[in-house]
């Protein structure tokens, strides 16, 4: 399981002078050191050659922008390549969300105006997630054969594509406008898929050593496009009706991805032959079947409350108003922002990832049930009262939950690909995003549905509840794993050092 990427160049000169250099346990393939000045702090496995000469300058070529030389994810440190590489991904989330997003203050009345029930609308919207999950896994095990850039660059034309026809819907009634709501929804789907997997397969390829940095400085552009895209729509809709926030948005999309052809570089993807990555290898590990729970468990709290929250705070004793309501969405979508690139430092510690994760499903769980609040907690025991800043209180819980939950995913799955004995190359890196995007998937559909079934028969403190009991069984879960997991790990090496000694 040793990870030598540059084995081709140092082994083809045989001139060049080389120098050991010490490889940390493949167990955490994020914090392999390519440059040959810096040792890791991790105990070594073995010893591998590189050449002397392999650090990255400004003045380097596309292809040579991509290579695993990168010290840390620093914006004042990282290569020109680099930096126009993310930010021009940023920009492509701020836009790909923002589209996503932007439908939210108008569409459901004006199905609703077109003859469309509820429950349909419901369908056009879940039939979104359907097609993420479905796609995501087939994208990220083909990303290498296909070629990452490409997939980035055909990922958003199409999604940009499919922006502008749904502005034309405007011309469409009844069941004629049903059906192409969800065929042109799926097609956006399918185009979202494609970007958003290849887009992190590039930057995990890029930044190795920080992957959950980047990830969480990323999130700012997410979290940009979600909470200003809406109030933008609105506004376009307003001005110049149902076409102009779909055409505006799809035309953004497009210019996204003439930028990110002219700036991000061939990948080394695109220079020899690849082969897909093995998903069914990656489900061996039991780690992973965890996390990918993980995932699900964090996606469907953040989205459960997207179609119940506003009906519940309009209603009495709160009697809010639709903007007050807005504010208290943004505030939580704000909270998450902020923290994330905090998040996304701590969770590049292999040390704190699980800590991470599991004080993070705990704090989930305490902010659902402070939401409503829990009928537990304000008529059985009566220790909250049924107030509004308790609500705001769980909302802000919940975004901090979240981000300290959801950050240490993607080094988690990278670090069991390693133990599963699967190459650190861009066909692991895909298979890694593309699950992961899957099974957030499958949470924001599960949330959504799961919740509005539960307001209409129990309201919302009895559905916030149940996420938050949902929530604490998988948290349960997660922490007798890592503790049957770490004595495993700790019996092995204990067994092979005393084999060593035989040996020696």
């Amino acid at each position: 399981n040793i990870h030598n990427m540059n084995n081709k160049d140092s082994c083809s000169d045989a001139g060049s002078m080389v120098k050991a250099q010490y490889v940390p346990s493949p167990q955490n393939p994020g914090n392999i050191q390519i440059t040959t000045d810096v040792l890791p702090t991790s105990k070594p496995y073995d010893v591998v050659t590189v050449d002397e000469d392999s650090s990255v300058n400004d003045t380097e070529s596309p292809e040579e922008g991509n290579s695993h030389t990168s010290a840390g994810f620093s914006l004042w440190k990282a290569s020109k390549i680099e930096i126009l590489t993310f930010f021009s991904i940023g920009v492509v989330n701020f836009a790909g969300f923002g589209t996503y997003s932007i439908i939210a203050p108008f569409f459901p009345n004006e199905a609703i105006k077109r003859g469309v029930s509820q429950t349909v609308v419901g369908v056009i919207f879940g039939c979104y997630a359907v097609v993420a999950f479905l796609s995501g896994t087939i994208f990220g095990k083909y990303v290498a054969v296909i070629g990452s850039r490409f997939m980035l660059i055909t990922g958003i034309f199409v999604t940009g594509c499919a922006s502008i026809l749904f502005g034309f819907l405007d011309y469409m009634e009844g069941t004629t406008f049903v059906v192409f709501c969800i065929a042109i929804r799926t097609t956006e789907a399918l185009g979202v898929s494609a970007y958003a997997t290849a887009s992190t397969t590039i930057l995990t390829h890029a930044f190795p050593n920080d992957v959950a940095k980047v990830m969480g400085f990323l999130e700012i552009f997410t979290g940009a496009g979600l909470m200003a895209c809406p109030p933008i729509g609105g506004l376009l809709y307003n001005a110049g009706g149902f076409k102009l926030p779909f055409l505006s948005m799809g035309g953004l999309m497009l210019s996204c991805g003439v930028i990110v052809w002219i700036l991000v570089p061939p990948q080394s993807d695109e220079k020899e032959e690849q082969k897909s990555g093995s998903l069914w290898k990656l489900f061996k590990v039991p780690t992973v079947i965890i996390t990918c729970g993980i995932v699900v468990v964090i996606a469907a709290a953040m989205s459960y409350l997207d179609p119940t929250l506003q009906p519940f705070l309009e209603s009495k004793p709160f009697s809010l108003r639709p903007t007050t309501i807005g504010l208290i969405f943004l505030l939580r979508s704000g909270v998450y922002t902020l923290l994330a690139p905090l998040w996304g430092w701590l969770a590049d510690k292999k040390g704190a990832t699980r800590y991470m994760t599991s004080g993070g499903m705990l704090t989930l769980a305490i902010a659902c049930v402070l939401i409503g609040p829990s009928p537990l907690l304000t008529d059985y025991i009566s220790v909250l009262p049924k107030t509004l800043w308790i609500n705001i209180i769980g909302l802000v819980v919940m975004a901090v939950a979240n981000g300290a939950g959801y950050s240490p995913v993607y080094n988690e799955l990278l670090w069991a690909a390693s133990d599963a004995g699967m190459e650190d190359n861009i066909a692991t890196y895909g298979v890694v995003s593309g699950l992961a995007y899957s099974f957030f998937a499958v949470g924001e559909f599960v949330g959504p549905t799961v919740s509005s079934a539960l307001v209409q028969q129990f309201g919302l403190p009895w559905a916030s509840t149940a996420f938050g009991g949902l929530a604490l069984c998988y948290t349960l879960i997660t922490v007798l794993f890592y503790v049957y997991d770490s004595c495993t790990k700790r019996q092995n090496i204990e067994q092979s050092s005393e084999e060593e000694k035989l040996l020696g």
